[in-house]
């Protein structure tokens, strides 16, 4: 899988001037610390950048400020979700798959959930962060009817703190 990584940026680099990140996934194949510490090892920043996405970390597992701390000199893009913690808590005890996850309510508006985004804030100041933030709402597309409302609240608590 990391060779194909490598040979996908490369091209989409020198044949259509894209830079490629790789975007690790609750439920994908990269998804926890050991294998997002093997891409690292296995694919330099100058082939691929990293997207880190801080609800995917807290679901898998991993602290979301320490991971971007540590991975801040590999950080071309960030994705912003907050959990649920007593959904999150519940869905841990189940063998579900994430997106079914998601169809429970795990992932919230941000500000509601467990996501220490205050401290995210400082961090991304602190490391002199500029590149690209997409604040996102996962959920089951059967149940968008509030969409818009958890997106507006979300960026209305990101704004509330300083973002």
């Amino acid at each position: 899988m990391m060779t194909h990584i490598r040979i996908l940026a490369e091209h989409a680099w020198t044949k259509y001037g894209v830079r490629s990140v790789v975007h690790p996934h609750a439920g994908g194949y990269i998804e926890f610390e050991d294998e997002i510490k093997k891409l690292m090892q296995d694919i330099p920043h100058e082939i691929a950048g990293l997207c880190l996405d801080t609800g995917h970390l807290y679901y898998s597992k991993m602290d979301p400020v320490q991971w971007l701390r540590d991975c801040a000199n590999r950080l071309d893009y960030i994705h912003f979700k907050d959990i649920n913690l007593d959904k999150y808590q519940q869905v841990m005890t189940e063998c579900i798959r994430f997106f079914d996850a998601c169809g429970k309510g795990v992932m919230c508006p941000i500000g509601q959930g467990i996501i220490d985004y205050k401290s995210i804030n400082r961090l991304l100041k602190e490391i002199d962060y500029h590149g690209y933030i997409t604040v996102e709402q996962e959920r089951d597309p059967r149940n968008c009817d509030s969409s818009l409302r958890d997106v507006s609240q979300s960026f209305a608590y990101l704004k509330s703190i300083g973002f």
